[in-house]
């Protein structure tokens, strides 16, 4: 996801202006913005659920979470474990 976000500021300061280019450029930006939505989503459903359900049983200290602990440990492990 950040090497995406990474070419597309490229693309924006590279670029001449061109329409066509722009356009591709806005398409690009959306399309970057609706997929982080449907993650972040997907990290505020299935993130609890699996945390909650499946690793308590697997390993008993851990402690059930909400929503956002999962949410947040999940942007400290891509901050951490950056390729």
């Amino acid at each position: 996801m950040f090497n995406t976000v990474s070419n597309s500021v490229n693309l924006a300061l590279n670029s001449k202006d061109s329409v066509e280019k722009k356009k591709l450029f806005d398409d690009h930006v959306v399309s970057l913005l609706v997929a982080l939505v449907v993650v972040v989503l997907l990290h505020f459903v299935l993130g609890p659920y699996l945390w909650n359900n499946v690793l308590i049983r697997l390993v008993p200290a851990i402690k059930p979470a909400r929503w956002s602990d999962t949410f947040l440990l999940s942007m400290l492990l891509s901050l951490l474990l950056v390729r």
